[in-house]
């Protein structure tokens, strides 16, 4: 997955399973000012009108 934001593009990778309502995503890279990005991301309630994202993002 590829996140688009104002300073650059994030790249996630994880294995997600359908119906299930949390997912942890290790940051593989990106451009712009995240080209050296490491991390995690976390989202909640995929595939809802509540879905959230919150990211952790280490240079």
């Amino acid at each position: 997955m590829t996140m688009e934001l104002n300073r650059g593009s994030l790249t996630m990778q994880s294995l997600w399973v359908s119906g299930t309502s949390q997912l942890d995503m290790a940051i593989t890279g990106g451009t712009g000012d995240f080209s050296s990005a490491r991390g995690a991301v976390r989202y909640w309630d995929i595939a809802t009108p509540k879905e959230r994202v919150r990211a952790e993002i280490l240079h």
